[in-house]
């Protein structure tokens, strides 16, 4: 109960904590399952990517906020007048640009949406980083079992070499029994390597998953029997939006945000002129003001393309709403499903495939089996065990996409 309290706290705050970069080296802490998702939740690739998108809404929101994106414009002319001395005609002029419309505040409203969206798109980013990393932790522990369990085959048959070549030797077995013992000592050792090749597979898995060079090192801690975490995951009907919500949510409003910048686009450019002209002894000095015609261009596209988008993100935001729904339900049943397979593998087929072995190795060395029926049951245990191990990584992959739907790493 206490580890499980401290579980839960150690993943709340890797969830709850902004998107940063974890100083200590993961090759030399222990990798549990908190410490797995704490990782990913702060280095994965994924989202250190995500995080720069913010960054970039940032510095957009920092050019939505000048006060207009026209600069005022300066234009001298100066030369001397032909046939005069000593005489020069100047003539400045300056342009300032005018926004209608509140542009600026509809500008940055928008850049507002897109970092508020981008800050939701961070957050499912980490969510599924989390569970890439939890899938791939439990595969290099599903590795490492299948390795004890080639290691196991191979203590055994040793154990069945000595034994053929004892009864051989006395005259009690045929030379054929001690070969059929070589070639499953061989086998064993074959498939020790296999499963070697299969951690490694695994843990390369893990490492690009977190984000970290190597994971030859990587210190794993944990047993994929264990599924205190995934079992107290319930719904809850108050609990927060999942984050692909909120960030279909937030396409609507920055979409309904560039709605109206487009509409306040449509109207016309307008700039006051400041202008001074001197001609000899003469001097003149104009104010006026420029307007843009809309006549030939009226600016619809833009407003029309906007409606469209919103009308889209809208869509988009209803259909995830269903799907993730549907998709939390799906994977509660599938949870449920895998973890009664591994019950039902606990339940009998482990105790009775062990009692059988047990007895078929007694009956061998008492002479009453050969040596191929005591290899036949054995292989029935062994492919019994290598299932129990498929079952306990199906049900340990469902609670990861339980924990996924749910939207949320901790109970």
């Amino acid at each position: 109960m206490k580890i499980g309290l401290l579980l839960v706290l150690a993943i709340i705050a890797a969830c709850t904590r902004p998107t940063q970069v974890i100083a200590a080296d993961p090759d030399r802490e222990p990798l549990t399952l908190a410490r797995v998702i704490e990782l990913s939740s702060a280095i994965a690739p994924d989202v250190r990517l995500a995080g720069s998108r913010i960054a970039e809404g940032e510095a957009k929101l920092a050019g939505a906020e000048v006060r207009t994106l026209e600069n005022p414009k300066l234009d001298l002319n100066a030369g001397p007048r032909t046939g005069a001395q000593n005489s020069v005609d100047v003539e400045v002029g300056l342009e300032i640009p005018i926004e209608l419309g509140n542009r600026r505040g509809k500008r940055i409203a928008l850049a507002k949406a897109g970092i508020r969206r981008e800050e939701h798109a961070t957050e499912d980013v980490r969510r599924q980083a989390v569970a890439a990393a939890v899938g791939a932790y439990y595969r290099v522990l599903q590795a490492e079992e299948r390795l004890g369990l080639a290691q196991d085959r191979k203590t055994l048959a040793d154990q069945l070499l000595r034994v053929a070549k004892e009864r051989h030797l006395a005259g009690d077995a045929a030379k054929f029994e001690v070969n059929l013992a070589r070639t499953e000592v061989a086998r064993a050792a074959s498939e020790i390597s296999s499963a070697q090749g299969r951690i490694a597979l695994a843990r390369v898995a893990l490492a690009r998953a977190l984000g970290v060079p190597s994971g030859a090192e990587l210190r794993i801690v944990g047993t994929i029997r264990e599924r205190i975490f995934f079992d107290s995951i319930r719904p809850a009907p108050d609990s927060p939006m999942r984050a692909d919500l909120l960030t279909a949510q937030a396409d609507v409003e920055a979409s309904r945000a560039a709605i109206s910048l487009a509409e306040a686009e449509r109207l016309p450019d307008v700039a006051f002129r400041l202008s001074y002209q001197r001609e000899g002894d003469d001097s003149v000095a104009l104010g006026g003001i420029s307007i843009t015609l809309p006549l030939l261009n009226p600016r619809k596209a833009a407003v029309q393309e906007a409606r469209v988008q919103h009308q889209r993100a809208q869509i988009t935001a209803g259909i995830s709403q269903a799907a993730i729904e549907a998709e939390i339900e799906g994977a509660r049943s599938a949870y449920d499903a895998a973890v009664e397979a591994v019950r039902s593998m606990e339940a009998d087929g482990l105790a009775l495939q062990q009692e059988n072995e047990t007895l078929a190795g007694e009956s061998y060395r008492a002479g009453k089996i050969n040596l191929a029926t005591l290899l036949q049951v054995r292989r029935d245990s062994l492919e019994t065990r290598r299932e129990y191990l498929e079952r306990l990584l199906e049900a340990a992959q469902a609670g990861v996409d339980l924990a996924s739907a749910s939207g949320k790493w901790q109970p």
